[in-house]
């Protein structure tokens, strides 16, 4: 599996959940997840449907630790209609390389929204199959880290 130096306890928790979810040489699928086993982190999830053709990705669950930090609800939007979301940017791209590689990626997503306080994101982008290899969700855990905790 992916080695990864995961500096916040809620991403940590995360990627040990979700590697704890995933069967051998498969993706876990959404009804893996149970929400009620993810109290420690559940602030800090986005839950990306896919769409493949073409590849667009809608918000179905974005945690209150991520929406406290952002300027709308995402909730039920799709990427492909946000204007900083959008391709070509970071964070398309970054879970388009998910969707493709169908293993975890921890980019380095720049923080762009109302909050001047935020120094830094840490995001993990866990891939989900309903099949177990062809990805059809994205399980995103976001820290954000302020000047305060820096």
């Amino acid at each position: 599996m992916l080695k990864i130096n995961i500096k916040t306890q809620p991403l940590k928790k995360l990627y040990e959940y979700w590697q704890s979810k995933s069967p051998q040489n498969k993706l876990p699928a959404r009804h893996d997840i149970d929400p009620a086993e993810m109290a420690d982190f559940l602030p800090h999830l986005v839950l990306l449907d896919v769409q493949t053709a073409p590849l667009d990705f809608r918000y179905r669950l974005v945690g209150t630790h991520i929406a406290a930090y952002l300027e709308n609800d995402l909730t039920n939007q799709w990427m492909s209609a946000l204007h900083h979301q959008k391709p070509p940017s970071t964070i398309w791209n970054n879970c388009k390389e998910a969707v493709e590689t169908a293993l975890p990626v921890y980019p380095h997503t720049p923080y762009v929204g109302p909050k001047k306080e935020i120094v830094e994101v840490e995001d993990l982008i866990l891939p989900l199959a309903r099949d177990g290899v062809k990805v059809d969700m994205l399980l995103v855990g976001v820290s954000f880290i302020n000047k305060s905790a820096s």
